[in-house]
């Protein structure tokens, strides 16, 4: 096994960071205090790395800053969602309706709303490609009219991605609240947060906005007022016991991580410098490399209705992420092989994601998922190639 690591989880968290995003993250630790609680050079200094975070993410998401106090700051995309779904008033029998390819950030939140209050859980159809089907969409938004819908905009198993402008408009058009899990597609794009027609938007930090783990973000698009979560010390309105009501101060209760902020901001300003369309294309060639070399081959099989029967092309929206299986040979024991015979990182196994295995019917025995970031490189992938073919030969004989 080689000393150097191949890195191919990004999915899971971006790995490495920017050589900016390391020091950025040292030098606010070295020079900062609590926000908002004292008026000395320290605290101003953090309560300034905060405003400057939030007007710049916003900025990148397309948020004009007046909006930008709609930007919360969470501990990370789960907390984001949960946010969301705990602050609903749901009423027994209303209905959530969700992808076939949801993560379980999604599924245990409503799993609990389900067994405490009786809502409805409905699962849209599998599209043939892109996960929903825009029509079907309609259709049931129409017969069912669902008290909210939640939708991962990428999934962290197969790749696929929503059409998110249609799929918000279409929403927006019925009346219908929309909650976009972004926790494979923050940062890897600018102007997100264009469409009115995203209520709330769920986003992790760590992953390819390149910042640390300990952040994510929340975008509340509406004038409900949410229930925080946690209830503390904000820095503001301490003479009253109720949480304030204003953003962001409502869902920001403690003390917020400002190096991971600082740390974030800098990810983002380094997606800017290479350009975000840059970045997508260098990491979604390498995965449309990828799922090229696996249909050449008969023992390997790619997972995705986007992937199977049609040759896959660039006009296809998805994500930088290809699961696969091979024939005779277990996924565990494939990313195990190829961590301690070859120095290449993977996941496998279930991904936190056991309703996108069961419509993908690989609930048994799991998926390898290689997920590709922008220091990847096209000598990496190659290694990985021949790497399943020795793996494969081993097998066959």
């Amino acid at each position: 096994m080689e000393d150097k690591l191949i890195y191919f989880d990004n999915a899971a968290t971006s790995f490495p960071k920017p050589e900016l995003v390391y020091r950025e993250n040292d030098a606010v630790l070295r020079t900062t205090g609590n926000p908002g609680r004292g008026g000395h050079r320290l605290s101003l200094n953090s309560a300034r790395t905060i405003f400057d975070a939030r007007t710049a993410l916003a900025n990148f998401l397309g948020l004009p800053e007046s909006r930008a106090e709609r930007l919360i700051f969470t501990p990370g995309c789960t907390q984001s969602i949960n946010i969301v779904l705990r602050s609903i008033n749901f009423q027994r029998n209303d209905v959530v309706l969700v992808s076939a390819l949801e993560h379980n950030a999604v599924m245990r939140p409503l799993h609990r709303l389900q067994k405490n209050i009786g809502i409805k859980i409905q699962g849209l159809p599998y599209a043939a490609h892109n996960i929903i089907d825009p029509a079907q969409l309609k259709d049931c938004l129409q017969s069912v009219r669902p008290r909210l819908c939640v939708f991962m905009e990428a999934s962290n198993v197969s790749g696929e991605k929503l059409q998110l402008e249609t799929i918000a408009e279409i929403c927006q058009a019925a009346g219908v609240e929309l909650l976009i899990d972004a926790a494979q597609t923050a940062g890897t794009k600018c102007d997100t947060l264009k469409s009115d027609g995203i209520t709330y938007w769920a986003a992790p930090g760590h992953k390819h906005m390149l910042g640390s783990p300990g952040v994510g973000l929340l975008y509340c698009n509406s004038d409900t007022v949410l229930e925080p979560l946690v209830c503390g010390g904000t820095g503001s309105a301490s003479e009253q016991l109720d949480m304030p009501v204003h953003l962001p101060d409502r869902l920001e209760a403690g003390t917020l991580p400002v190096p991971a902020i600082a740390s974030l901001m800098a990810g983002v300003r380094f997606v800017q410098e290479v350009g975000a369309d840059h970045r997508n294309k260098h990491e979604s060639h390498l995965a449309q490399s990828l799922r090229e070399w696996c249909r050449s081959r008969d023992w390997i099989t790619v997972a995705g209705n986007t992937f199977n029967g049609r040759k896959y092309s660039e006009e296809d929206a998805c994500a930088a992420v290809v699961s696969f299986s091979m024939k005779d040979l277990s996924a565990d024991r494939i990313a195990d092989a190829l961590d301690s015979d070859y120095g290449i990182a993977v996941r496998a196994g279930l991904h936190c994601a056991a309703r996108a295995h069961e419509t993908l019917g690989t609930s048994a025995q799991g998926l390898v998922r290689v997920s590709f970031g922008f220091f990847n490189t096209l000598d990496e992938l190659s290694q990985l190639y021949t790497a399943l073919e020795e793996l494969h030969n081993r097998i066959s004989r």
